[in-house]
């Protein structure tokens, strides 16, 4: 069953953001990701507001391969970029 990621990402550092995202997205293709929405915030309605972020929405083909790709060897050497470029929060819902 086909899982979509949520991340929600508090932008620190945009140029490494932009470096992160440009390592990130090629191996999130070769692990069958699909990208099904990519936004930048706008405003809060309803609830607490947060600092300007960036929100995506990933398709993955199921949850096994969504762990396979965060664990991999290429996405764990990306993490200090991640975590230099802001603070992401990950969240995973069967469709």
């Amino acid at each position: 069953m086909s899982v979509l990621n949520i991340a929600l990402t508090e932008i620190h550092n945009p140029e490494k953001m932009q470096a992160y995202i440009k390592a990130a997205a090629p191996l999130m293709k070769r692990y069958g990701a699909e990208v099904v929405v990519r936004g930048r915030y706008v405003k809060t309605l309803l609830g607490d507001e947060r600092s300007p972020h960036i929100a995506g929405i990933f398709r993955f083909p199921d949850m096994e391969t969504a762990e396979q790709f965060y664990s991999c060897d290429e996405y764990l050497a990306l993490i200090s970029l991640r975590d230099a470029a802001g603070a992401m929060t990950f969240n995973f819902y069967e469709e």
